[in-house]
Protein backbone atom coordinates (compact mmCIF):
# COMPACT_ATOMS: atom_id res chain seq x y z
CA UNK A 1 0.00 0.00 0.00
CA UNK A 2 1.61 3.18 -1.02
CA UNK A 3 0.61 6.10 1.26
CA UNK A 4 -0.09 9.85 0.98
CA UNK A 5 3.94 11.71 2.20
CA UNK A 6 2.78 14.80 1.08
CA UNK A 7 1.38 17.03 4.32
CA UNK A 8 -2.10 17.40 4.56
CA UNK A 9 -2.84 21.02 3.27
CA UNK A 10 -3.63 23.87 5.46
CA UNK A 11 -6.26 26.40 4.81
CA UNK A 12 -4.09 29.24 3.49
CA UNK A 13 -3.06 30.91 6.88
CA UNK A 14 0.31 29.18 6.88
CA UNK A 15 0.88 29.64 3.79
CA UNK A 16 -0.06 33.49 3.77
CA UNK A 17 1.59 34.14 6.83
CA UNK A 18 4.88 32.43 5.29
CA UNK A 19 4.73 34.87 2.05
CA UNK A 20 3.65 37.57 4.58
CA UNK A 21 6.82 37.02 6.16
CA UNK A 22 9.11 36.49 2.89
CA UNK A 23 8.05 39.66 1.89
CA UNK A 24 8.83 41.60 5.19
CA UNK A 25 12.47 40.42 5.01
CA UNK A 26 12.82 41.85 1.34
CA UNK A 27 13.30 38.16 0.04
CA UNK A 28 10.92 38.87 -3.10
CA UNK A 29 11.99 41.71 -4.43
CA UNK A 30 13.63 41.95 -8.30
CA UNK A 31 16.58 42.01 -9.09
CA UNK A 32 18.05 45.10 -10.76
CA UNK A 33 18.32 43.37 -13.90
CA UNK A 34 14.62 42.19 -13.84
CA UNK A 35 13.33 45.72 -13.23
CA UNK A 36 14.87 47.10 -15.97
CA UNK A 37 14.26 44.65 -18.32
CA UNK A 38 10.77 44.83 -16.33
CA UNK A 39 10.25 48.64 -17.46
CA UNK A 40 11.15 47.90 -20.71
CA UNK A 41 8.26 45.34 -21.36
CA UNK A 42 5.75 47.48 -19.07
CA UNK A 43 6.55 50.51 -21.36
CA UNK A 44 6.72 48.25 -24.30
CA UNK A 45 3.05 46.90 -23.89
CA UNK A 46 1.51 50.64 -23.36
CA UNK A 47 3.21 52.59 -26.49
CA UNK A 48 1.41 53.18 -29.34
CA UNK A 49 4.65 53.36 -31.30
CA UNK A 50 6.31 50.30 -30.06
CA UNK A 51 3.46 48.71 -31.04
CA UNK A 52 3.47 49.82 -34.01
CA UNK A 53 5.96 47.86 -36.43
CA UNK A 54 6.50 51.02 -38.90
CA UNK A 55 7.46 53.39 -35.73
CA UNK A 56 10.16 53.84 -33.65
CA UNK A 57 10.05 55.09 -30.06
CA UNK A 58 13.22 56.41 -28.56
CA UNK A 59 11.59 55.72 -24.34
CA UNK A 60 11.65 52.46 -25.62
CA UNK A 61 15.26 52.11 -27.44
CA UNK A 62 16.67 54.26 -24.10
CA UNK A 63 15.00 51.74 -21.98
CA UNK A 64 16.45 48.62 -23.63
CA UNK A 65 20.03 50.42 -23.59
CA UNK A 66 19.57 50.45 -20.09
CA UNK A 67 18.93 46.91 -19.64
CA UNK A 68 21.29 46.09 -21.66
CA UNK A 69 23.84 48.37 -19.36
CA UNK A 70 22.42 47.19 -16.06
CA UNK A 71 22.28 43.05 -17.48
CA UNK A 72 26.03 43.68 -18.72
CA UNK A 73 27.53 44.87 -15.39
CA UNK A 74 25.61 42.00 -13.86
CA UNK A 75 27.69 39.40 -16.19
CA UNK A 76 30.77 41.25 -15.05
CA UNK A 77 30.42 40.91 -11.82
CA UNK A 78 29.60 37.15 -12.02
CA UNK A 79 32.52 36.46 -14.23
CA UNK A 80 34.60 38.95 -11.76
CA UNK A 81 33.46 36.59 -9.06
CA UNK A 82 34.25 32.92 -10.38
CA UNK A 83 37.75 33.71 -10.83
Amino acid sequence: MDERRDPNPDDGTVRAAAAAAVLAAGVGQLTPVQQAYSAYTRHSLRCDDCRDIDRSCGVAEELWRNYRTVSGHACDQIGDSTR
